[in-house]
């Protein structure tokens, strides 16, 4: 009896002379495969899901059996099989493998052997993936997938959103102005060599902490967006705005503490540069004790909280501390989310029910950036005591993590490539996927579908310039438009 193990991510001519040297070898040829849950490849990897791997497999005429092994590494199912004869790529001669060391060691002590195979053509899944995605469709073949295995149709997701409406969900964070100046006549200056333009016309968005009420008053929920910010001009913007959509604003007045702005200079409708005003600072102790007790009241009668940090000095220790003590007196869950300006730290909330950090935010709060993803993701489960963690990768979509149910266990992923392509803009795509998710949970749902709603609403965010996030009849649209949803 002859045996294989591996990913066999996609077959190649390589891997079809390993498997018939192999079969060459004994009367039976035997090939383990490894489940999508145990590819350690990179987030993006199985290309192709364990069905269909094992029905390429079992189509070849050189193999007897296929097997799907949910161990991470081959010694279980060798333990298991006791194969007289143990085939490896010919790669392995030269490699320093500690596993490769204990799986022969494995197949010894049951009487059998490791023959290398013969390496005389050499390929590799991961290069022809990388080089390949494009044209193989494999994306849309993993949102295919995602939604298949999550059960994931339009009439459920309509459902969960329609369960909005029963939500009332409150929204801690500081103002935040995108203001957009439309411009003409980019052009070097004359008196030195900077960039010279003309605004023409503006326009002004509520972002940040703002936009996550305004998109989930745009679903259906009562959103209350609470606030430390000086009662100027950049507030009542943000008053008017919320107020246009049904959602609440209270805000404990800080004078000098302004609306912090984003103005975008754009040419063309692309963005030239950019510039922040306004006064990053902490708010007074006297304030923050205020703000604390109008948050442990608020609660009383909304379902959740979200809190986003964008490094503007709202969320001091104290008030950080408080969250998550407000909310378990409560009996509410709180969601979480920061900024990637290197100021705001996801671990300074400790027990969210949910943390949707980018990549860049979670090595940040880590100090680490060189471990697998995985690896970030086990180390902050165990820092925070979070509920749950999606991790938002832009264009690369995003990766959710299910906590561990016992200690040592390895966290099951979920990857959900970006839904759409054509983006636009991408400022405020992430408050609006966290809305989704956050808003997803409270509705009784599982993550997947939170990350589903939470990149349909970052995917008709982008696809237009400004930040006004996705209305609802734009979501069902879109829906219906999807191509992973037809037919359910």
């Amino acid at each position: 009896m002859v045996q294989c193990h591996g990913c066999f991510d996609i077959v190649h001519p390589g891997h079809i002379r390993y498997l018939r040297f192999a079969r060459s070898l004994g009367d039976v040829l035997i090939v383990t495969v490894s489940s999508d849950d145990v590819v350690t490849k990179g987030y993006e990897r199985p290309y192709i899901p364990e069905d269909l791997r094992l029905d390429n497999l079992a189509e070849l005429h050189c193999v007897d059996y296929v097997a799907l092994s949910e161990d991470e590494w081959a010694g279980p199912v060798l333990d298991a099989l006791q194969p007289d004869i143990y085939v490896k790529g010919r790669e392995y001669e030269s490699k320093n493998d500690p596993r490769f060391a204990k799986e022969k060691k494995t197949v010894e002590s049951h009487g059998g052997r490791v023959v290398l195979g013969s390496g005389d053509v050499i390929f590799s899944s991961t290069e022809i993936g990388r080089r390949k995605s494009n044209t193989l469709d494999m994306e849309q073949q993993k949102i295919q997938r995602f939604c298949r295995s999550n059960a994931i149709t339009p009439a459920r997701l309509k459902n969960t959103i329609s369960r909005f409406s029963d939500l009332r969900i409150l929204i801690l964070g500081d103002a935040v102005i995108d203001h957009y100046a439309h411009c003409e006549g980019a052009r070097v200056a004359s008196e030195s060599p900077i960039v010279s333009v003309k605004p023409v016309s503006e326009e002004w968005f509520v972002g940040g902490a703002g936009l996550i009420a305004r998109q989930a008053a745009a679903l259906g929920a009562k959103a209350t967006f609470v606030t430390c910010c000086a009662e100027d001009e950049g507030l009542d913007r943000i008053k008017s705005t919320l107020d246009r959509f049904g959602a609440e604003v209270s805000n404990l007045a800080v004078p000098g503490r302004g609306a912090y702005t984003k103005t975008r200079y754009l040419v063309g409708g692309q963005k030239v540069f950019k510039v922040d005003r306004g006064n990053p600072a902490p708010i007074p102790i006297e304030t923050t004790t205020e703000l604390i007790g109008a948050l442990g009241e608020l609660l009383r009668s909304h379902d959740g909280l979200i809190v986003t940090d964008f490094g503007y000095g709202l969320f001091g220790s104290t008030l950080a501390d408080a969250i998550p003590e407000l909310a378990a007196k409560a009996g509410k869950p709180y969601f979480a989310d920061v900024s990637t300006n290197g100021q705001a730290n996801i671990l300074k909330f400790r027990g969210p029910q949910l943390a949707t950090p980018t990549e860049d935010e979670l090595r940040f709060a880590m100090a680490d950036m060189e471990s697998g993803i995985s690896n970030l993701a086990s180390r902050y489960y165990a820092a925070s005591g979070a509920g749950g963690l999606i991790v938002t990768m832009g264009r690369r979509g995003s990766l959710a993590f299910e906590p561990p149910t016992q200690q040592g266990q390895r966290l099951r992923t979920h990857y959900l490539p970006a839904l759409e392509a054509n983006e636009v803009d991408a400022v405020g795509a992430g408050d609006v996927f966290l809305t989704g998710a956050s808003l997803s949970r409270l509705a009784g749902e599982p993550m997947a579908v939170g990350m589903y709603i939470g990149s349909s609403l970052a995917s008709i965010s982008t696809g237009v310039l400004g930040n006004e996030g996705a209305p609802l009849p734009d979501v069902y649209d879109f829906f219906e438009q999807r191509a992973e949803l037809a037919g359910e």
